[in-house]
């Protein structure tokens, strides 16, 4: 499913792309290592070793690389992500089921239940229930993408000066 119209998919944001750049170069390094060393292991059969740890490490930067291009977020171009100056209000919207939905103002959490599978609660007063996250990760994988979500949705109350009842709890 494409991200809602006016918005752009996190993978697609200067800041995903400016972080993927690294683990896209080191894909490419280990992979040219990884060839290179089987062909040169036909000489020297000490290679294949070689070989087989560059194809670690390309697949260690491969997984890196998938995780931060699989956050389900989505910003518009007034959101700090997309670096450029915010002319209106920011806008995000996340993806943890077939559809997308604005988080709202306060930050998630993740909790693992063990009758619904992952579920997403807001930060709120409540606790209340945000969504289900409807995936097959595991759970370290899933924190850090919601560590970029959360900081998305605190960027996203910066420049539309939103009031979290949160922040405001922490400085009294």
């Amino acid at each position: 499913m494409d991200e809602p119209k006016g918005l752009i998919h996190f993978s697609k944001t200067p800041v995903s792309v400016e972080a993927n750049h690294s683990n896209k170069q080191q894909i490419l390094v280990f992979s040219i290592l990884t060839c290179v060393s089987l062909v040169c292991s036909i000489f020297y059969f000490e290679l294949i070793f070689l070989a087989l740890i560059c194809l670690v490490f390309s697949f260690f930067a491969f997984l890196r690389f998938n995780g931060i291009s699989s956050i389900p977020l989505a910003v518009n171009l007034n959101h700090p992500f997309m670096e450029a100056g915010a002319v209106d209000n920011s806008e995000i919207m996340v993806r943890f089921t077939d559809e997308w939905i604005d988080p709202g103002i306060h930050r998630l959490k993740i909790v693992k239940d063990p009758v619904s599978g992952i579920l997403i609660h807001k930060q709120d007063g409540e606790h209340s229930i945000l969504s289900i996250w409807d995936t097959n990760k595991n759970l370290k994988s899933l924190s850090k993408q919601l560590a970029i979500i959360n900081q998305a949705i605190s960027l996203n109350n910066a420049i539309n000066e939103s009031k979290d009842e949160f922040d405001d709890a922490m400085r009294t």
